[in-house]
């Protein structure tokens, strides 16, 4: 190509030179164009949403703004006035700061390279006004257990005189930081997401939504005790637990077996009947809709036994070899029972009055001390020692004492009201021979000549003393 044109045509036609200026032009108008479509590719902003949408007259107040196409934001107005400290977050968030204004509700606009935005919506314009009434922009945390405490910090506007905080329906009074900042600290309040409500001297502000809301969460639970610790593998112990955070429980398990009959007596006592498990020792876990706390020292662990029957007392522990005695026994385990053995000679009459408790008539035995064996369906248990076992002993004497009593047999019978035993001093045999003589003449009647003998007896004596 030549310096004064360029050289067009067709093969089999007269070449045309276009003139070099020409070339210039048609590049420009392409530069051009590609350069409109790089500006063209940035959008221009647009406005979302605005937080918070009022405030006073005075200005000062912080607003977020969110949407698209902040980046490189050079000027952000309210009205016709701008606004101060601008700060911006990223392409879709930046604040401001609003500026003094008469009373009116104003459009926000966003100026970037790319142009300015303005949304016609009135739910992003900005309300001035004289008494504004309290509004919320923002909260943290925005979460707390339901038993209060937590320090929350709420920012926005129309703060200055503020009387309460309500999270729901619970009321706090607060720290005012500013007019755009509060610090409060929450009470106790039943789990769920709750507004959160500002009131001051002119009105009160709410929740716009559930950014401006308060989670009220169930407390991790804690476990503290339990009583028992322990129990048979069988399950039905009723356990007392102690800990914290028991409001709204809804289960108990132990290892990995949930408990039944829970009751729930406040926030730090509850009860539940421990379910059937193996043998060995179980973690305790109490749940709620938001957390689960679990034993984490052994004071809180439940063990299993096998419900082996235990032997703790006998009564009376001792009876005659000739058996027949009826025997309380305490313990543990007794539910199922089937034989008690003494020794190695099996009780009758057994009567399982309740797991702790039952009775049992002893069988005949040599002279000693014997063990007891309890057997139920899951083994054998019984006495541990000399003190839980049986001791037999000779049956008391029913025959004559050495002092000259005569106790009488089962199978006597008396006359009259004659004592069935007698005690009298043993005579001579020349003071007896009169006594015999009279007993010989009288009736058989036990008893009867001992008293003859006496009334003989008497009656020499008085002659022997009245005679010349």
């Amino acid at each position: 190509m030549s310096a004064a044109g360029i050289s067009e045509g067709t093969r089999g036609q007269k070449k045309r030179t276009v003139p070099f200026n020409r070339v210039s032009c048609i590049l420009v108008i392409v530069i051009l164009s590609a350069s409109v479509g790089l500006v063209s590719a940035v959008s221009v902003p647009v406005i979302y949403s605005i937080s918070p949408s009022g405030g006073p007259l005075a200005g000062g107040t912080p607003v977020t703004i969110t949407g698209s196409g902040f980046t490189g934001t050079t000027d952000v107005r309210f009205g016709e006035i701008s606004g101060t400290g601008l700060n911006i977050f990223n392409d879709t968030q930046l604040t401001i700061t609003t500026p003094p204004h008469d009373a009116a509700s104003v459009f926000i606009s966003i100026t970037t390279p790319a142009g300015t935005g303005m949304s016609p919506d009135p739910a992003t314009m900005y309300n001035y006004e004289e008494f504004p009434l309290p509004r919320l922009s923002g909260i943290s945390p925005d979460s707390g257990p339901m038993n209060g405490g937590t320090v929350v910090t709420i920012t926005g506007s129309g703060f200055s005189g503020t009387e309460y905080v309500y999270f729901g329906k619970y009321g706090v009074i607060p720290t005012i930081t500013d007019d755009s900042h509060l610090r409060v600290t929450t009470l106790y309040s039943p789990p769920g997401l709750v507004p959160v409500s500002i009131k001051n001297a002119h009105g009160t502000g709410s929740s716009a939504g559930p950014s401006t809301m308060f989670l009220v969460e169930y407390p991790l639970p804690d476990l503290y005790n339990i009583s028992p610790t322990s129990g048979f593998t069988t399950g039905g112990t009723v356990v007392l637990v102690r800990g914290s955070g028991f409001s709204g429980a809804t289960n108990v398990s132990f290892g990995r077996n949930n408990g039944t009959g829970l009751e729930v007596i406040n926030d730090t006592l509850l009860t539940v009947i421990s379910p059937p498990g193996p043998a060995g020792i179980a973690a305790l876990s109490v749940i709620n809709p938001a957390h689960a706390g679990s034993s984490s020292e052994s004071r809180s662990m439940f063990r299993y036994d096998i419900p082996f029957p235990r032997l703790e007392n006998i009564s009376p522990s001792s009876g005659s070899m000739d058996g027949g005695t009826v025997v309380t026994l305490t313990g543990s385990g007794f539910t199922g029972t089937t034989d008690v053995v003494f020794g190695e000679k099996p009780g009758t009459g057994l009567k399982v009055i309740n797991d702790n408790q039952l009775t049992i008539i002893t069988p005949a035995s040599a002279l000693g001390s014997f063990p007891l064996t309890i057997t139920n369906a899951y083994g054998k248990g019984g006495s541990s020692g000399s003190s839980t076992s049986f001791q037999y002993v000779i049956a008391p004497d029913t025959t004559t004492t050495a002092t000259g009593t005569v106790t009488p047999t089962r199978n006597e019978s008396y006359a009259g009201e004659i004592s069935p035993a007698e005690s009298f001093p043993v005579t001579s045999p020349a003071q007896a021979a009169p006594a015999a003589t009279a007993a010989s003449t009288t009736k058989r009647t036990p008893g009867f000549g001992a008293v003859a003998g006496l009334s003989v007896l008497g009656a020499i004596i008085l002659l022997r003393k009245t005679a010349p």
